[in-house]
């Protein structure tokens, strides 16, 4: 296996280009050209594209894993991106109540000397009838539900994860590391 800069000499030679003219051809400086072949630079992922549309061939191969670790720094940035997104989204849910509603009506009716009672999430007037019974609204009254609560930590909990995933990718120290 050939060093990426033997393997930009070789296929520059094999087009019989001078160093000037394939940096032209690649969209980049002689002097970086020159570095790149001399092994003294990693390219960007911007340039190994401009590499690879230039000369037709993959440098995958030759690239050290410094190089693709922008790959994965941008999935990092995507996956913070999903987590305050997704926390944001049941945070919302959360606090309008779309899962778990927390208002509830109380109705009443008396039919025949006997009283009966419906308490239901959903407002159906002032009167409602079912069949030969008529309900009235005797009360309304908010009850805190936990399972909201839970929604709400677990989307704080999803919120800064997805911070502490943005803040660590942005450290050169986490760099060094993987």
């Amino acid at each position: 296996m050939s060093s990426l800069g033997t393997e930009l000499k070789r296929l520059r030679a094999n087009k019989k280009w001078t160093q000037a003219f394939a940096a032209r051809e690649i969209g980049i400086q002689q002097s970086y050209l020159s570095k790149l072949e001399n092994g003294q630079f990693i390219p960007s992922p911007d340039v190994i594209k401009k590499l690879s549309a230039c000369y037709q061939i993959s440098f995958d191969h030759l690239i050290p894993n410094q190089a693709k670790t922008s790959n994965s720094t941008n999935k990092l940035k995507w996956g913070s991106i999903i987590l305050i997104a997704t926390g944001i989204l049941i945070y919302l849910c959360a606090v309008f109540n779309i899962f778990y509603p927390e208002t509830y009506f109380t109705y009443q009716a008396k039919n025949l000397g006997f009283w009966a009672i419906n308490i239901t999430e959903i407002y159906k007037g002032e009167k409602y009838i079912e069949g030969d019974v008529v309900y009235k609204i005797i009360g309304q009254r908010d009850v805190s539900r936990l399972e909201n609560r839970i929604l709400q930590v677990s989307s704080a909990v999803l919120i800064l994860g997805g911070l502490l995933v943005s803040l660590l990718i942005s450290k050169p120290w986490l760099k060094k590391i993987s």
